[in-house]
Parts: structure tokens; sequence; C-alpha cells
């Protein structure tokens, strides 16, 4: 299977290089122009539904427990799911079960952690901060003049 593994790893990659190359290209520019790389946040100026999970992801990549509570306790659940899709693909060499229900459970319980940070943190604790500087922030000034002139 590794070799079988391998070779499927390289056909992914050659049928969605586009995509991956844009989503690099992306990340790239707004972290470097905007500092942060979320298009949600980049629009709204709030923190999306997956606010900190990259943090949280590097932070576990370290070991760091505690961050990894504090930016976003989902990484944990959703990266055991990347795990376990990985292995099921490239090393097992099946199709992963229960894909959908898995990411549907995944989605809600984002979701409500999202909603209950929120209340609980935003807008003055990282990552659930508002961000000033955002697209929608011009159009928000604009109309806000317009009605209370």
């Amino acid at each position: 299977m590794k070799g079988k593994g391998l070779s499927l790893l390289k056909e992914d990659i050659r049928n969605n290089y586009k995509g991956i190359l844009i989503v690099i290209i992306y990340s790239v520019v707004t972290q470097l122009v905007f500092g942060f790389i979320c298009p949600f946040r980049l629009v709204t100026g709030i923190p999306c539904p997956g606010c900190g999970l990259t943090r949280a992801g590097l932070s576990l990549i370290k070991l760091d427990f505690g961050k990894v509570l504090y930016y976003n306790v989902m990484i944990i659940p959703i990266a055991i799911y990347i795990i376990y899709a990985v292995v099921c693909r490239y090393v097992v060499g099946t199709k992963v079960r229960f894909c959908t229900v898995i990411l549907i459970i995944l989605a809600v319980a984002l979701l409500v952690l999202y909603f209950y940070r929120m209340v609980r943190f935003f807008p003055n604790h990282k990552p659930m901060e508002y961000v000033e500087r955002n697209l929608f922030s011009p159009i928000y000034t604009f109309v806000k003049g317009i009605i209370y002139k």
C-alpha cells in the first residue's frame, strides 16, 4: 500500500494544485497586508467560527495544550479526523467512512463553541477580537454618517 498511497497523494496534488496554489498565494498576501488570513474577518472585522485554529494547530504541534485550549480547542477533534482521513486514504487505501456525519458533527460543535466564545470573550480577548481595519468598515462609516446626519 505504501507505493500506492504515495502515487495517490501525488495524483491528488496534481489534480488540486491550482486550488492549493491560490490558497497559498492568498494566505501570504493577506497575512502580509492585513496581518491575518481569515476572509470573514477581512470583510467584517469579526472573528469566524474557525478563528484561532491555525494558532491552536501550531500549539498542538508544540504540545502546548494550554494555548490549544486558549486559541481553539476544536483543533483536537479536527486533527484526529484529519489523521484518520489521511490514514484511510493514503495508508490503508480505503474510503473515509462516515465522512459526512463526522464533518457535520465537527461543524455543529465548532458553531456551538463559536457562539460561546463570542458571548464570553468578544471583542476584547484574542483571538476573539474585533479588527477595525476591515473591508466593511468604510461602508459602515459612510452609511452611519448618512443616517445620523
